[in-house]
């Protein structure tokens, strides 16, 4: 957290993670539960609102890093938060036909909601009095190395199937070129920042 940050932003932040938190772990429980009581895949999207309104609130994230009140380099993690949304709102709720039926959608929701859910979680924890365990450190730039390519790989798949169903050339071209070209150098400068990150933030124990 910035230090020039003030104590009400620091509640609020903390509010802010809390919450994002408690979202996350909500929609990571119901996405195993429904996984296990299920046969039927698409099942799991009835979680669809839930996951596009919890993504569309970190929006957020991006406006705390302009206002720069939390610390995280803007472009840097841009491609982080720019895939999300158009998954969600352009891929998931869009296309429902092809995003149900596809085990893609269960696998993408459990790699971002346990990636979400320990990010949020250690941020709300380092913003309290409470004492971070060495563990929810560890995970939190440790976990990304599985999750993230787990994740990413899902959100091109989906988007993949996605661009080869629509029938008209203007769209699909702009899944091709807009979004599935886009993914490759995104997600190169995503993993590396994570990887420096974590280099940096294990050394100081």
């Amino acid at each position: 957290m910035n230090a020039r940050s003030s104590d009400p932003i620091r509640l609020y932040l903390l509010a802010y993670n809390t919450i994002c938190a408690l979202l996350w772990a909500r929609i990571l429980f119901s996405t195993i539960t429904l996984s296990l009581i299920s046969s039927d895949i698409a099942s799991v999207y009835a979680l669809e609102p839930l996951v596009r309104f919890a993504q569309t609130f970190a929006v957020l994230d991006k406006i705390h890093d302009l206002l720069d009140i939390v610390g995280t380099p803007f472009f840097t993690t841009l491609p982080h938060i720019f895939s999300r949304p158009v998954q969600v709102w352009a891929v998931n709720y869009a296309f429902p036909n092809v995003t149900k039926s596809s085990v893609a959608y269960p696998a993408m929701l459990l790699a971002w909601a346990t990636a979400d859910t320990i990010r949020y979680s250690y941020r709300a924890m380092l913003l309290s009095d409470w004492p971070v365990p060495r563990a929810l450190k560890w995970a939190r730039f440790s976990s990304f190395i599985v999750l993230y390519p787990a994740g990413i790989s899902c959100e091109f798949w989906l988007m993949y199937k996605v661009a080869t169903t629509v029938v008209h050339g203007p769209v699909a071209n702009m899944f091709y070129f807009g979004f599935l070209g886009l993914y490759p150098q995104g997600s190169v400068t995503m993993y590396r920042y994570g990887l420096t990150q974590r280099r940096r933030q294990l050394a100081l124990e």
